[in-house]
């Protein structure tokens, strides 16, 4: 399938693991595009004023050790942005994506890829 340009060392999109390919890789390049299209208002996460009951049912060392600079809820998912440390090739590009249904703590996060772009229709704090 492929909707974005799957390039080894400058990707447009790459999935998690890195070396996933086939229908799996599909399923995560589609679930991006699908979220990619909404107009999710992101919201920074409070490095300095970290609420002590968390965001999402999880602490600010979690959203630190992964590297978690953004989150937002929208269409019944709670998502979270991932802003690496470390990107560019051999790394990730610098953003990722992950998501689960809304407010539920105990359910895992489903990755949708990595990615150097932000979505044009996504709203970033800041941004006019």
């Amino acid at each position: 399938m492929s909707i974005y340009r799957r390039n080894d060392v400058f990707p447009e999109w790459e999935p998690v693991p890195w070396d996933m390919t086939g229908a799996a890789a599909d399923a995560q390049e589609l679930g991006f595009h699908e979220r990619a299209m909404k107009p999710v208002l992101w919201t920074r996460a409070p490095w300095q004023d970290f609420p002590e009951s968390g965001i999402f049912g999880r602490d600010r060392d979690w959203f630190v050790s992964n590297d978690i600079a953004y989150y937002a809820t929208i269409d019944g998912e709670d998502l979270i942005l991932i802003q690496n440390t470390w990107h560019g090739f051999p790394d990730p590009p610098e953003w990722g994506l992950a998501s689960r249904p809304e407010g539920q703590a105990a359910a895992s996060w489903s990755h949708w890829g990595h990615f150097p772009n932000l979505p044009v229709a996504w709203k970033m704090p800041g941004a006019a």
